[in-house]
């Protein structure tokens, strides 16, 4: 599990809210929404970015709408460093 996760509290809610989306593959727009919903507010586009550093998701293929939509994909958690930890670590967040 990357410290960088464990330690940002705001990455920690966009993956939920990616997970949250319930489709192994999101785009911003998507995950906005449940963010939304869950958290109040939006987050900024680049933390799916820091989110596929980390090893969470993926670009999948090719962007749509003119290039203007990004589409990502959740990795199979046997892909994740530590699926058991992550798991576990958004549970043990307070993300109301």
């Amino acid at each position: 599990m990357s410290i960088e996760l464990r330690n940002n509290p705001e990455l920690q809610k966009v993956a939920k809210a990616c997970l949250d989306y319930g489709n192994p593959v999101v785009c911003f727009s998507w995950v906005a929404r449940c963010y939304r919903t869950r958290f109040g507010g939006t987050f900024h586009k680049s933390r799916l970015a820091e989110l596929e550093r980390l090893g969470f998701l993926a670009k999948d293929g090719e962007t749509s709408c003119g290039g203007h939509r990004r589409y990502w994909r959740i990795l199979d958690p046997a892909r994740i460093l530590d699926p058991a930890g992550l798991a576990e670590l958004l549970r043990g967040c307070s993300l109301n």
